[in-house]
């Protein structure tokens, strides 16, 4: 399995596991925003990664850098949305964002294709590039 495949495995367990963390960790009742919110993600990454993965076969720089905002929202989404105070909604949101944002951009970092389409991206739109 070579990376690109692994990170996106790994990310789309992630997002299934937060579809099912409210549960599993009994989030509180009247926790309604973290509950929408965790749900709401895992269900935006595991939409992100079919769609790139499975449906269109073709990996985008623009997939790691959704994949690092998904995961930098849930590290901010606790004090955002207001559940900060409740350990285990924090706790999760900040380990699977963190997780998130470490897989996108290992991927980022180890991926060929993409330094090379940043170079040339950068060569093409940087006035001192050229």
């Amino acid at each position: 399995m070579d990376s690109k495949r692994l990170r996106d495995l790994l990310i789309t367990l992630l997002g299934l596991w937060l579809m099912m963390s409210p549960r599993l960790l009994h989030f509180g009742a009247s926790h309604v925003e973290a509950v929408w919110n965790t749900w709401m993600v895992g269900a935006a990454i595991i939409l992100m990664i079919a769609v790139t993965r499975y449906l269109v076969d073709r990996r985008s720089p623009w997939e790691d850098l959704a994949a690092t905002a998904f995961g930098l929202w849930l590290m901010i989404s606790p004090w955002a949305l207001g559940f900060a105070d409740y350990a285990p909604e924090r706790s999760n949101s900040l380990l699977v964002g963190c997780l998130v944002v470490m897989l996108s951009l290992w991927a980022t970092v180890v991926d060929a294709d993409l330094r090379k389409w940043v170079v040339e991206w950068r060569h093409h739109r940087h006035p001192l590039g050229r």
